[in-house]
């Protein structure tokens, strides 16, 4: 059972208060148990759930409280006419309830999103009573359920009941029973000779590929090179990591896993050189982007940290200097076009850059006076006081993005708000060209984008969408054998109602901007859709509770923008993994994630053949070390040096190098290695063993097979290392070969490398192809019997149909 902590934060209850307290909690979806990864039930205690209750705004220091609670939550049904939310997916009829006063005159109707009106008449008997007092007066409410045809287009549309003198509206979405499959996304790309060949493609951090022109970290321009020289050998898809946007100014979060954004694109990604207005700027302004960019030319090319820092500020700089140049009547309109197809949250966030730039701008005398308002914070018990990582305090006036002083903040700096729009527009059209390419060149799939888990808690979204998060706790995940102490993510939940309330529209347009100019998306943590787990504020990460959410919502959104944007899904959804949850996924269509070291049963390694048909198959992630540091045990080297390991270190030494040497012998009775490759520690050649472990990977059944251009390169650092912050440099290091010198892009094509594991990948994928059934029975086993309801054959939505993503723009140079 886990322990609670000794929190000030979490009241004492005592034992009368577990029966109430569980009854909330279950009413709320906060688990009171949970199944950990080593098979055991874990009891959450009454004072850690109260904690949790607490941070989602329940009242929970007495069971008379509670006990409200419970009430008020059940009156609540009641007093809404209809519920905030409701989907269902093609050829489905949900039956929606809603609630008015006894004997009331009502009507009901639907408005698909392209205009029309669906009267809904089939209308169900009272199931529920209940008297609540409205205005002070008793009333008697009834609830009855309303059938939703089954035949309705796909697409986001409105139900409204009126009755009385009023009418009430809700959100109601139609969604494809399953998202864009892999055989969807290549079919549009699909030579004759490659329809039963398995895509493959390289993953790679983005940042760390350099190229001689790049300032300093990989760039959209470094991507677009990286999808060509990829395509040449054969691959078709490149997955990159977050590219969500960070702070505006330095200093900057290094994790692309902890963003100030995820709706918006960080513009330390954008090729200076590539924006078009750089064809147009004057002598000035180009010798100062000039001086700009040779700070990062050819010696700047080290193996040392990368430093976000100096880029951003650097590019920043530039992007304004560029920003400035006039430009003709057509690139005005299409920049006009992007701002006003631009989601909610891209615009609050340019807004708020604005805010956080002009607050910094303050000096040492803003940092006094910040230090200043903390402490009278800190005496007044109130913690009210936001201050920035660049030391200031964010402008208390400013509350939310609605708020009057923000509305008078945007009237006088709207030039300061529309250039980062424009970053925006620029990121767009330099992502959607280097998705062009890649398509033009032969991939299928093309760039596939990667979705972090949640947001920083002093960045952009914690701020614009602070209504809909629940900032009393943090995202982590509980305690098990590797992080014996549990881990905390630094990040703020969604709060489960407060979403569903809007309508799932954050969630949405956080979709939208995540699938621009890609062929798929990566969600890391997708068990995240189905629940989290919450650390209420003061408490030790293993003392937190997984609170549930509306995952068939949730799911219904991300497979109508799905199919809009014409994205395969990749969850990961490794670890501890909620019960159903990948049955669930593999019906909707989204593959899951499957690491060759973690592939194994109770006899051994995974046989190849009996992989997950729908995952994309790797030998390893972003938390590991690559392939050739791993085979030397330079993990377990590196944990005991940071003091990470709990156990005997020569314990963790052998334990790690029996279990690796393992793997190895079974790669090798397979034919894939030579029996002397086997020797886990002490392999001075590691190159033979890597292609031999991709080899083993490619006759895996998976749909799709990712390379690391880390193990291509013989690269032995971990780009992160779990558990740790300033001890390592976390998502800083630029790519290197064996020899711990740098690699940068321009010496990829033409090398000898990456041919050597394309031919592997491309020769295996044939005959991989030609064994695999049509499809996975589990993606339609539970569809109807008959056609496929003619509504999605005709909604308007095909998978080309991407007008409805992110805002589109043309990387064309009309002036």
């Amino acid at each position: 059972m886990a322990e609670q902590s000794s929190s000030s934060a979490a009241p004492h209850f005592v034992t009368d208060m577990t029966g109430p307290l569980h009854r909330l909690a279950q009413a709320l979806g906060v688990q009171p148990e949970y199944r950990s990864a080593e098979g055991e039930t874990v009891q959450i205690p009454d004072r850690t759930l109260a904690a949790v209750l607490t941070a989602l705004g329940a009242r929970c220091e007495t069971r008379a409280q509670v006990e409200d609670g419970l009430r008020a939550l059940d009156d609540a049904r009641f007093a809404r006419p209809l519920p905030a939310f409701a989907h269902q997916f093609a050829g489905d009829s949900a039956r929606i309830p809603f609630t008015l006063p006894e004997g009331e005159r009502f009507g009901l109707s639907l408005m698909t999103e392209s205009g029309t009106r669906v009267p809904l008449t089939e209308v169900g008997p009272v199931t529920e009573t209940r008297t609540v007092m409205t205005e002070g007066a008793p009333v008697l409410r009834q609830v009855r359920t309303v059938a939703i045809p089954a035949d309705l287009p796909l697409g986001e549309h409105t139900i409204t009941l009126t009755s009385g003198h009023r009418a009430d509206t809700m959100p109601f979405i139609v969604a494809p029973r399953t998202v864009p499959t892999v055989e969807d996304v290549t079919a549009a790309a699909m030579a004759a000779s490659d329809s039963h060949r398995r895509p493959w493609g390289i993953t790679v951090q983005l940042y760390s590929l350099r190229s001689r022109i790049s300032w300093g970290t990989g760039d959209f321009g470094d991507l677009r090179d990286l999808m060509a020289i990829s395509a040449e050998q054969g691959a078709d898809f490149v997955l990159i990591n977050p590219i969500h946007a960070q702070a505006p100014v330095p200093p900057v979060e290094n994790s692309p896993y902890l963003p100030s954004s995820r709706q918006a694109i960080d513009p330390i990604y954008i090729r200076i050189e590539d924006v078009p207005e750089a064809a147009y700027i004057d002598t000035d302004q180009r010798l100062a982007i000039q001086s700009l960019a040779r700070r990062w030319g050819k010696p700047a090319i080290t193996a040392e940290p990368i430093d976000r820092d100096r880029i951003i500020a650097d590019k920043i700089a530039a992007l304004e200097l560029l920003y400035k140049v006039p430009v003709g009547a057509a690139r005005r309109a299409k920049f006009r076009r992007f701002v006003e197809r631009a989601p909610q949250g891209m615009r609050d966030w340019a807004v708020f850059n604005a805010i956080y730039r002009h607050a910094s701008s303050g000096g040492a005398k803003a940092k006094r006076a910040a230090k200043s308002l903390q402490k009278d914070s800190a005496r007044s018990g109130k913690d009210t006081v936001r201050i920035l990582a660049t030391g200031v305090a964010w402008p208390q006036e400013m509350t939310g993005p609605r708020a009057e002083a923000v509305r008078e903040f945007e009237a006088e700096h709207a030039g300061d708000i529309e250039f980062w729009m424009w970053t925006q527009f620029i990121a767009a059209e330099q992502l959607r060209r280097a998705q062009r390419t890649a398509r033009e060149l032969g991939m299928r799939i093309g760039l596939v984008t990667d979705l972090a888990v949640g947001v920083s808690a002093g960045g952009a979204d914690s701020w614009t969408l602070e209504e809909f998060l629940a900032t009393d706790a943090t995202v982590g995940a509980p305690a098990d054998f590797y992080n014996q102490q549990g881990q905390d993510w630094s990040q703020p939940p969604w709060h489960p109602r407060r979403l569903a309330d809007a309508g799932y529209a954050p969630l949405r347009d956080l979709f939208r901007t995540a699938f621009t100019g890609a062929g798929g998306i990566r969600i890391d943590h997708i068990m995240g859709l189905f629940r989290l787990w919450w650390v209420p504020r003061g408490n030790a990460p293993k003392d937190g509770a997984y609170v549930s959410y509306d995952s068939e919502a949730i799911l219904a959104v991300l497979a109508l923008e799905a199919h809009r944007a014409g994205v395969l899904v990749i969850g990961e959804d490794l670890g501890t993994v909620g019960p159903g949850v990948r049955d669930r996924l593999t019906k909707l269509g989204v593959l899951g994630t499957s690491v060759l070291w973690f592939e194994q049963t109770e006899s051994g390694l995974t046989d190849p053949r009996d992989y997950r048909s729908l995952s994309l198959a790797t030998l390893n992630t972003h938390d590991m070390h690559p392939t050739a540091g791993y085979l030397n045990l330079a993990d377990i080297e590196l944990s005991e040096e940071l003091g990470l390991l709990d156990s005997d270190p020569r314990e963790v030494y052998t334990g790690e190098r029996t279990q690796r040497q393992d793997v190895l012998k079974t790669v090798a009775e397979a034919g894939d290695l030579e029996p002397t490759d086997t020797m886990v520690g002490t392999i001075e050649d590691v190159w033979p063993v890597t292609v031999g472990l991709h080899a083993y990977l490619a006759r895996t059944a998976a749909q799709l097979v990712g390379i690391a251009l880390a193990d291509v390169v013989g690269e032995t650092r971990a780009q992160n290392k779990p558990g740790t912050s300033e001890e390592y440099p976390n998502w800083t290091l630029p790519l290197t070969d064996g020899t711990g010198a740098p690699v940068v892009l321009d010496d990829l094509d033409g090398g000898d490398r990456l041919p050597v594991i394309a031919r592997i990948m491309n020769a295996s994928a044939h005959a991989v192809a030609a064994d695999r059934p049509a499809a996975p029975a589990t993606m339609d086993e539970e569809r109807p019997v008959g056609p496929e309801p003619a509504a999605v054959a005709e909604s308007g939505t095909r998978p080309s149909d991407a007008a409805t993503t992110a805002p589109d723009t043309e990387d064309d140079d009309e002036r």
